[in-house]
């Protein structure tokens, strides 16, 4: 099984098709279409340096990421990933791949911290925390059935006060743009925003093909735009609000509560079963009318420096007292128990074991522990391919200052990409070491760790949770 990264293929029906499905697998709750998908991606703004990455398994589309620059901040250096695995096809290296492909695009373009949305489950936390990223804040999904549910009563509005919709602004949007722009930059969020250029909101939001123009409802007073709630529908049944605010003189007044009402109504007319508010991009909106409606998996927002911040040190594998190699690998996390750095081959040239080929351009992503008798490294080429798992029986690793200090005890492990081949290796060399007569618990520390790698890699076969065991 070879997994790939790459960019998504505009001109290919079939791939934005298989994209939106592996995007909608992952994250149902946010409304994907290929129309919608496609729109994204060509008409962000070029300072974004968007793309849409897919990665790949043997030619079946398993995970997404949405990657860009926050070009629309008053402040520079803010990058977005966002990155989502289909749930049936996790643990095959897919997220690991597309995070670093998406974090060495954001800091080749200027990006010194970048943010993500997590899925509120263990799993997805630990793999954000273990790229480095720590939580910031969450977010909710909330889901109404308009056809069942109950609405509150619309009611009158106040005097002065005019509910109209966006298809009304037609023939000039450009107040409706401003009240947009007010309201967005007063939203809660990591990254301030500002809208500020009027012909890229008219592409990117306005021209957007999910923006329903009938639904998306402007509350008026005395003939000035003073609150909103915007509406995406998909052309399937579906209808997700995609922001509600209200202008700072008219807060307090209810007026996007109004307008929010008098859309989902016309939702419900319109035979729109199920709205969901997305505070990925609207946190104002979490209060969707209604008693009906029910909180949905939960998000995080990760934030972290870039890349190009982060710490450098130097690994130090020492053997028999001795030093073997030196070498300079980039920091990734230290949680206190388990440090995770990333460096290329550091060897000379080619080296082949016959089971497998490390080479310059292949990159180590490697785990060390304070506790535990081994070290596990993911070894890629150059484009990615997972190659697999080499293991070193360690010594429990100590970091002092910018030095890794690891002491290696001869006995490895290899484990191919596919789990097929699970192989011991330099057992002759642990025998003639003396470890086992120089410092005997050392020597059964290692013997008991080799063992249960290669317990846990067989495991695996049957559990894939088992490996690699880096939890």
């Amino acid at each position: 099984m070879t997994v790939i990264v790459r960019d998504l293929r505009l001109q290919d029906p079939a791939d934005v098709e298989n994209f939106t499905h592996a995007r909608h697998l992952a994250i149902p709750h946010v409304m994907w279409t290929p129309a919608g998908v496609i729109h994204r991606t060509a008409h962000t703004h070029p300072d974004a340096r968007y793309r849409s990455l897919i990665a790949e398994e043997d030619g079946e589309v398993i995970g997404t990421a949405q990657v860009g620059l926050a070009h629309d901040s008053p402040e520079p250096g803010h990058g977005y990933l966002n990155i989502y695995v289909r749930p049936d096809r996790t643990r095959h290296g897919a997220g690991a791949l597309l995070v670093r492909v998406a974090e060495e695009h954001l800091a080749a373009h200027g990006a010194t911290r970048l943010y993500s949305w997590v899925l509120d489950e263990p799993q997805n936390r630990t793999f954000a925390e273990r790229h480095g990223y720590r939580a910031s804040r969450s977010a909710h999904f909330l889901r109404l059935d308009l056809t069942n549910g109950t609405l509150p009563p619309l009611g009158t509005p106040p005097p002065g006060v005019e509910v109209r919709t966006a298809a009304d602004f037609a023939a000039d949007p450009r107040p409706f743009f401003e009240l947009d722009a007010e309201t967005v930059g007063d939203e809660p969020s990591d990254v301030d925003t500002e809208f500020t250029d009027y012909d890229m909101w008219i592409e990117e939001n306005w021209k957007h093909p999910l923006l329903d123009h009938a639904l998306t409802t402007i509350a008026l007073v005395d003939g000035r735009p003073a609150a909103f709630s915007v509406a995406h529908t998909d052309g399937a049944g579906r209808y997700a609000t995609a922001m509600t605010g209200t202008a700072r003189a008219f807060r307090g007044r209810g007026l996007a509560k109004l307008a929010k009402n008098a859309s989902l109504r016309r939702g419900r007319g319109a035979g729109r079963p199920s709205p969901a508010t997305t505070p990925a991009t609207n946190p104002c909106s979490r209060s969707t009318s209604g008693s009906d409606t029910r909180s949905a998996p939960r998000r995080y927002v990760m934030s972290v420096n870039s890349p190009e911040a982060r710490q450098r040190v130097e690994v130090v594998l020492l053997k028999a007292g001795r030093t073997k190699i030196r070498y300079e690998a980039e920091l990734l996390t230290d949680d206190g128990t388990r440090i995770t750095v990333r460096a290329p081959w550091a060897g000379e040239g080619v080296r082949d074991f016959g089971f497998v080929r490390f080479e310059p351009g292949d990159v180590f992503t490697e785990h060390y522990w304070r506790d535990r008798w081994y070290a596990v490294k993911e070894v890629r080429s150059s484009d990615g391919t997972l190659k697999g798992w080499y293991c070193d029986i360690t010594r429990p690793a100590a970091l002092n200052g910018a030095e890794l200090v690891v002491e290696d005890l001869d006995l490895d492990l290899w484990v191919s990409a596919d789990g097929t081949d699970v192989l011991r290796l330099d057992e002759d060399e642990f025998e003639e070491s003396g470890l086992a007569e120089r410092d005997p618990e050392a020597a059964s520390a290692a013997t008991r760790a080799l063992d249960e790698l290669e317990a846990l890699a067989h495991l695996s076969s049957t559990d894939a949770r088992l490996w690699p065991p880096i939890s």
